[in-house]
C-alpha cells in the first residue's frame, strides 16, 4: 500500500539533490548565425549597425549575426560592409586602406569596391581575370537618422528599411542616441520588454524607487497583437486616475516603451514612445542595445531626461550596464543584472513560468512562428511593411481620470478598460499622426465615462 502522507521530494525541503538543474537545450530562437534557423530569421531584416558617430576614419571591426566583418566610409562618402577577411590571403580588412571608391587590402592591394566588386590586383598581370572570377563578400547598408544599418538577407528579398512615425512626432521632438553592450543573448533582452510586472518589482518595489511611485501599485496585465507584433499593457489605478502604460513589442527585435517617470495622478494622453530600441545580435551570447530617448515636452513635461544622459555606454537609467561596483548593484540591481545573470544564454528547460509571463511566451511563439515561415519559403505576415510610409507607433502613455461616479474596486474593470482603449490606438493607425491622436483621444475618453463605472 503506498503512504498517501509521503511527501514529493522534489517539493521537500533541502531538495536539491532532486531538483538539479537540465541542461540547457539547444533552440532555434537563440541562435544568430548563417545558416541556423534562427539566424536566417533574422537575416529578413534591417539591423542598426552602429551609430553614425561611431564611424570614424579608419574601418572597424565588427561582429553581426556571428559573422566577422569591417565597415568603412570611402573617401568618396560612401559606407561599405564586407567579410573581413581579404578574399585573397584572409588578412583583416581592419587594416587595409581607404580609397577614393572602396578599400585597398594592405598586403597585396588588391582594392574592393562597397558593393563587394574586385577593382584592382595590382600585383597581377594587366590581362588577368582573376578580379572577375569573384568578389569580396558585401552587405548593403543605408543610413537613417542617427544610425547606420544593415541587411544581412538574402539579396533578392530585401525589404524596405523602416522610418517610425515616433521619431518625427510630436513635433520639437530630439533624438537622444545610445548603445549598450550586453554579454548575453538578444533574446532574453527582448524579453524584458515584453514583461511590463518586472518594472513593478524590479525598479520599484524591490531593488529601489528606480521608477516613479506609480510603479509600486502592481498593474493587470494584458497583450494584444498589432500589425508590427504586439502590446504589453499595464493598467493601473494611481489614486483618481487610471494609468495605461503599453510597450510596443515589434518582430523581432524592437521596442517602444512609455517614460518610467510618469506619476500617474494627472491626464495625459500620447501615442508615441519615450525610447525606442532594436537588440542586435552579436552572437549567440553577446548582443548590444541602440536606439535613441525621445526628448520633447509631452512624453517628459519636466525635461528630467538631458541628451548628454545618452551615448555609447550610457542609457540615462541607473542599472542599464556594470558601471557601479558590483556590492551597489546586488544592493539594488536594475535590467543588466537581472538579464545577464540568467546566462549567455538563458536556460529555458529550467523556467516554470506563471500567467504574468505571458508576454515572454507570446514573443516566443511569435518569433517561432516566423523562422518556421523563413523554413517553409513563406513570406513574413508580422511585422507589416510599410513601404515609404511611416511606421505608426502603437505604444502609448495615458492617464485618465477617474468618473465622479465610478466605482473601480476589482481588477476586471481596470483591464476590459485598458484593453478597449488599445483597441483604439490600434484601430485609429491608418490615421496621420496629430488626427489619430485626437480621435483616439475622443474615443477613450467617452469610453471612461461608461466603461469605468462598476
Amino acid at each position: 500500500m503506498t503512504d498517501s502522507s509521503a511527501v514529493d521530494p522534489r517539493v521537500a525541503p533541502f531538495n536539491a539533490y532532486y531538483n538539479r538543474p537540465q541542461k540547457r537545450e539547444d533552440l532555434p530562437l537563440h541562435q544568430v548565425g548563417p545558416g541556423t534557423p534562427g539566424g536566417e530569421y533574422l537575416r529578413r531584416f534591417w539591423h542598426p549597425v552602429m551609430l553614425k558617430i561611431e564611424l570614424g576614419e579608419l574601418p572597424k571591426a565588427i561582429k553581426l549575426l556571428g559573422e566577422d566583418l569591417v565597415i568603412f566610409r570611402d573617401k568618396s562618402g560612401r559606407i561599405g560592409l564586407l567579410n573581413k577577411f581579404c578574399s585573397h590571403r584572409g588578412v583583416s580588412l581592419e587594416f587595409g586602406l581607404i580609397a577614393e571608391h572602396g578599400i585597398r587590402c594592405c598586403y597585396h592591394g588588391w582594392l574592393y569596391d562597397v558593393d563587394g566588386k574586385v577593382l584592382e590586383t595590382p600585383a597581377e598581370p594587366l590581362n588577368s581575370p582573376l578580379k572577375c572570377e569573384f568578389s569580396q563578400g558585401a552587405y548593403p547598408v543605408r543610413e537613417s537618422g542617427p544610425f547606420i544599418f544593415a541587411y544581412m538577407g538574402p539579396p533578392d528579398a530585401i525589404p524596405p528599411l523602416p522610418e517610425f512615425e515616433s521619431f518625427t512626432y510630436p513635433l520639437g521632438n530630439v533624438l537622444a542616441p545610445y548603445r549598450l553592450e550586453w554579454p548575453c543573448n538578444w533574446l532574453q533582452i527582448q524579453e524584458n520588454a515584453a514583461d511590463p510586472v518586472h518594472t513593478s518589482y524590479l525598479h520599484a518595489i524591490v531593488s529601489g524607487q528606480q521608477f516613479s511611485p506609480a510603479f509600486n501599485e502592481l498593474p493587470v496585465l494584458d497583450f494584444v497583437d498589432t500589425p508590427l507584433g504586439f502590446l504589453a499593457v499595464a493598467t493601473r489605478r494611481v489614486k483618481d486616475h487610471v494609468f495605461i502604460r503599453s510597450s510596443d513589442i515589434i518582430l523581432p527585435n524592437i521596442a517602444q516603451v512609455g517614460p518610467a517617470n510618469e506619476s500617474g495622478t494627472r491626464e495625459k494622453f500620447i501615442i508615441s514612445g519615450a525610447v525606442t530600441r532594436w537588440v542586435v545580435p552579436i552572437d549567440d551570447e553577446h548582443s548590444f542595445t541602440i536606439g535613441v530617448r525621445h526628448l520633447n515636452d509631452v512624453i517628459d513635461p519636466e525635461r528630467k531626461h538631458l541628451a548628454s544622459d545618452m551615448g555609447i555606454g550610457k542609457g540615462g537609467l541607473i542599472g542599464q550596464t556594470d558601471d557601479r561596483p558590483y556590492e551597489e548593484r546586488q544592493v539594488e540591481p536594475g535590467d543588466y543584472d537581472a538579464i545577464i545573470s540568467q546566462g549567455a544564454i538563458a536556460n529555458l528547460r529550467n523556467e516554470h513560468l506563471g500567467t504574468t509571463d505571458s508576454g515572454v511566451t507570446r514573443l516566443r511563439r511569435q518569433v517561432m512562428l516566423g523562422i518556421k515561415a523563413v523554413q517553409d519559403g513563406e513570406e513574413l505576415k508580422v511585422p507589416r511593411q510599410y513601404g515609404n510610409a511611416l511606421v505608426p507607433t502603437y505604444s502609448h502613455d495615458i492617464v485618465v481620470k477617474l468618473p465622479s461616479q465610478a466605482n473601480v474596486g476589482g481588477g476586471n474593470a481596470l483591464r476590459a478598460f485598458g484593453r478597449r482603449a488599445v483597441e483604439v490606438v490600434i484601430e485609429t493607425g491608418a490615421l496621420p499622426a496629430a488626427e489619430r491622436e485626437t480621435v483616439a483621444r475622443e474615443r477613450i475618453q467617452k469610453l471612461a465615462a461608461t466603461d469605468l463605472v462598476e
